[in-house]
């Protein structure tokens, strides 16, 4: 038998992972620009993201910024917050999201 199959039915091994990241998911995610809390955004695909249990995204309602948030071991974060300020060039603002939900910027 092979070992996914020992793992449970496909259906029950998508509900294991869906829940491992629903656990993961923070209450909010607060914007780097305006500092605006909002409760919409979706989990994204962390397929190819070695270190990241889990990612998520929104739009702020209130200036339009794209908000992501990466949960994972903490090199593999910090690659991935890179790699999306590289990719937006001077436009981004890096940050860490306190227990709190507190935006909290990144300093150099």
């Amino acid at each position: 038998m092979g070992q996914a199959k020992q793992r449970g039915t496909k259906d029950q091994r998508v509900a294991e992972a869906k829940a491992k990241i629903d656990a993961l998911r923070p209450e909010k995610l607060v914007c780097g620009s305006c500092k605006t809390a909002f409760t919409d955004f979706d989990a994204m695909s962390t397929r190819n993201m070695p270190g990241i249990h889990a990612a998520f995204g929104g739009i702020c309602p209130s200036c339009g910024e794209t908000v992501l948030a990466f949960s994972g071991e903490q090199e593999a974060v910090a690659n991935a917050m890179i790699a999306w300020q590289d990719a937006m060039e001077d436009e981004s603002k890096l940050g860490k999201q306190s227990g709190s939900g507190e935006h909290v910027p990144f300093e150099e």
